[in-house]
């Protein structure tokens, strides 16, 4: 645990900034900057932290410092919801304040000998890794349309990236992606044969913080939760200017920044709020419990009281 908390502190301190004009701080810990995530960096760059008295510092750090890092501390919000309920299953002090999208986006993007789905069995499918949300993705989209999961090989690439050139390459049958590879594998004349979205309903991304933060900074939590549901409104009605942001941010072209919104917003929740009734049924379905995990209900995951009384 040392080690652990040496990491962060090494990891944090490198953004270590003391705001000239007085504004709060606030520590949000994001895995990688992609299109996924952009509400966040949307937030940041036009101003919306700033307008709620906030200085936003986006570090990237690897999802199992993030949850360390909020336990200890020294972030005060993580964007991985699942990997969130699986520590807080664990017994760690989480909660769950707002959720972005209702599915992961991730798709199973295959190559033009591939026409059907269970024509990959005995074949090769990319995952970031083996037990990840790409996986577990892979597993459900697959299952869900009558693939013997147990047939297929499952390759574990490290990143969405490798994923994607093993397709390329054709190494790969298949891989599974998320924007804006997605939309350039399309370009390419690779085929979406399936996403998550349509098969599985599960919280994915969102903004998770310590019980300690709820208590002792729920102001800094309101004027978070704010920004980011101005940054949902201005996405969802400025979809142009929307569209432009991600082609500039992301150093994408035209075609694949429209795809790549057009499946951001297909599942987002503007109101960042995932009704209790469909999260207790996500957090029960085999994709999102492993065998054995400790059963939690929904008021020990997520406290949406703050984002509630901005209504």
């Amino acid at each position: 645990m040392r080690i652990v908390l040496l990491l962060i502190f090494i990891a944090l301190s490198v953004f270590a900034t003391t705001s000239a004009n007085g504004q709060d701080t606030v520590r949000i810990g994001l895995s990688v900057r992609n299109v996924v995530l952009m509400p966040f960096y949307f937030a940041q760059e036009k101003g919306f932290f700033e307008r709620e008295g906030l200085k936003a510092e986006i570090i990237q750090i690897r999802s199992n410092l993030q949850v360390a890092g909020v336990v200890a501390g020294e972030l005060d919000f993580m964007s991985g919801v699942g990997t969130a309920i699986d520590a807080i299953r664990k017994g760690l002090p989480l909660k769950v304040v707002a959720v972005l999208y209702r599915a992961p986006l991730f798709s199973l993007v295959t190559g033009t000998s591939i026409n059907r789905l269970r024509e990959l069995e005995g074949k090769k499918v990319g995952v970031s890794r083996i037990g990840s949300e790409s996986h577990n993705a892979a597993v459900w989209m697959l299952s869900q349309n009558g693939v013997d999961v147990k047939k297929v090989t499952f390759m574990q690439t490290g990143s969405t990236t490798v994923s994607m050139i093993g397709l390329q390459q054709n190494s790969l049958e298949a891989s599974v992606l998320s924007p804006p590879f997605t939309g350039e594998m399309v370009l390419q004349g690779f085929k979406v044969l399936a996403k998550t979205g349509d098969v599985v309903e599960a919280p994915f991304n969102g903004m998770v913080t310590s019980r300690d933060r709820l208590r002792s900074r729920p102001e800094r939590i309101r004027g978070t939760l704010k920004a980011m549901l101005e940054s949902f409104r201005r996405i969802k009605q400025d979809r142009r200017g929307t569209i432009e942001y991600i082609q500039q941010s992301f150093k994408v072209n035209s075609k694949i920044a429209e795809n790549s919104y057009n499946e951001i917003t297909e599942v987002m929740f503007d109101n960042l709020i995932m009704p209790e009734d469909r999260l207790k049924k996500a957090m029960d379905s085999p994709y999102a419990r492993g065998e054995g995990e400790k059963s939690v209900s929904v008021s020990d995951v997520v406290d949406y009281s703050i984002l509630r009384s901005l209504r």
